[in-house]
């Protein structure tokens, strides 16, 4: 969230209250990203997952960086 605040954007965090087992690496940790109107601009499956944890950390800053950099890319005005 940070990462987005400081590249200028607004961040709104909605929760999805369907429940989802830990074995699923799909949907457990996924985020859905989107732009002022509700469009979805980008999604990652399982980028939260609990098993990165597990695994000595789930903090990968490349991932992050690739985010901002799509998030920006997908709400830039069009030419």
């Amino acid at each position: 969230m940070k990462a987005l605040l400081s590249a200028g954007m607004s961040v709104q965090l909605q929760h999805d209250a369907e429940e989802t087992s830990w074995e699923d690496t799909k949907l457990h940790g996924m985020i859905i990203l989107k732009d002022a109107s509700g469009k979805e601009v980008t999604r990652r499956e399982g980028f939260q997952h609990n098993r990165k944890l597990r695994n000595g950390g789930s903090w990968d800053d490349e991932a992050v960086k690739e985010l901002v950099a799509e998030v920006s890319k997908g709400l830039a005005p069009a030419a």
